[in-house]
């Protein structure tokens, strides 16, 4: 678990990264913008995706330690 969580981070810091990297004061004009319209759909998706597998392995955490109380 400790490797996903690990992921998740670093696919954090990289959306930080990339958002840190293409705001307008970096990079101007016409491809920036399409970019960032692009990026912000993108983004959304990709956060979803690392909650959803924070929430999962959470879960499979919690569960798992139940598991090993009852035994």
């Amino acid at each position: 678990m400790r490797i996903i969580a690990q992921a998740a981070d670093d696919i954090e810091r990289t959306l930080q990264a990339v958002d840190a990297t293409s705001n307008s004061g970096i990079w101007a004009g016409p491809a920036g913008d399409r970019f960032r319209d692009d990026w912000a759909l993108h983004r959304t998706a990709i956060r979803a995706a690392l909650d959803d597998v924070r929430a999962q392995t959470q879960a499979i955490t919690t569960k798992v330690r139940r598991e090993e109380q009852r035994s």
